[in-house]
């Protein structure tokens, strides 16, 4: 549009661009002007985009927290039901024990035989009873953290296998089949011990039927907790921890140091002492509490290298049933 701003005699260039401002207009150089309707279209977009990343990030949190709580609650009823299984008194078992233990390492009072396991066949019968048993070094019972850390290392062995199920007799030949048994481990042992469970079981299995883990579950912020939990939780020996916490007798064996009366055998077998303890939990009575010395010396060079400790741990076995047959208290 013309303006009195501008003269003929102007740059044509200047005169577009003084017309240009008087008008209102601006333009970029080499560039059309952006349609309004266009810009009210962009806008608009913009908008819808944000709204949906918005409640994209809403619904991924709603999500999350619905996936924790559903996580929380499952973990929290498991967790219920299996501290609801248990009594009271079942749920301090590796407490008492573990008490029972340090006092057999501590101090050895003299061989006892409970009035009970005297008559012909008793202790064997007694130990077909829910048996909770664990053996390691006598230093190894000093203290509640060192207990189960012998527990964890503690196997069904020879000496259980043959407590429960005596061989007739202490020739070498009759102690090697049970010895074999045991050393096969497994379902086949399991079969033969199956009233018997490990105290390492408890010590691992009973922390998650206590208030303290599902407190635990209770607070755990994030659903990685939660999972991280319940995977703990599926790989405890939750059922073989209630079968301990449940068991009438505590069975223990102590090794105490070596005699240096003979040399160390291949599989680690010496002379040297053993104690071996049986309680009734539930009345807290002592039944048997004695002290052999196990020698490897008797046994056969073929069989000494692969089998010293289990036979010696056989025969400890059979001088114990002998020891409560005979014994007159």
């Amino acid at each position: 549009m013309a303006t009195f701003l501008t003269t003929s005699k102007m740059d044509p260039a200047l005169v577009a661009r003084i017309e240009a401002s008087v008008s209102g207009k601006r333009r970029k150089p080499g560039r059309a002007a952006v349609a309004p309707r266009l810009v009210s279209v962009a806008r608009l977009a913009l908008i819808f985009i944000v709204v949906g990343v918005v409640y994209s990030v809403v619904s991924v949190r709603k999500r999350d927290k619905q996936q924790v709580s559903l996580a929380r609650t499952e973990l929290l009823l498991v967790a219920s039901k299996n501290e609801a299984s248990l009594t009271p008194s079942e749920k301090t078992s590796v407490a008492r024990a573990e008490a029972w233990l340090v006092n057999f390492s501590r101090t050895y009072d003299g061989e006892l035989v409970a009035d009970e396991l005297r008559a012909p066949g008793a202790l064997t019968a007694s130990l077909a009873r829910p048996v909770v048993y664990v053996r390691g070094s006598i230093g190894a019972f000093s203290s509640s953290r060192r207990i189960a850390e012998a527990a964890s290392t503690s196997a069904k062995d020879a000496l259980l296998l043959c407590l429960l199920e005596p061989p007739s007799a202490r020739a070498e030949k009759d102690l090697l089949a049970k010895v074999r048994v045991a050393y096969a481990g497994g379902p086949v042992m399991e079969d033969h011990t199956r009233n018997v469970r490990r105290l390492h079981e408890a010590e691992i299995g009973l922390p998650f039927l206590t208030p303290q883990w599902s407190e635990r579950v209770q607070t755990a912020p994030e659903l990685a907790d939660l999972t991280r939990l319940k995977r703990d939780l599926d790989r405890a020996p939750i059922e073989a921890a209630k079968q301990a916490a449940r068991a009438n007798l505590l069975l223990v064996a102590m090794d105490e140091p070596g005699t240096g009366g003979g040399p160390t055998e291949l599989d680690g077998e010496r002379t040297h002492w053993v104690r071996l303890g049986l309680v009734d939990l539930a009345s807290e009575k002592i039944l048997l509490s004695t002290r052999k010395l196990v020698d490897p010396s008797w046994i056969s060079l073929a069989k000494k290298s692969e089998y010293a400790s289990g036979l010696d741990s056989c025969g400890l076995a059979y001088d114990i049933h002998e020891t409560v047959r005979t014994r007159k208290n």
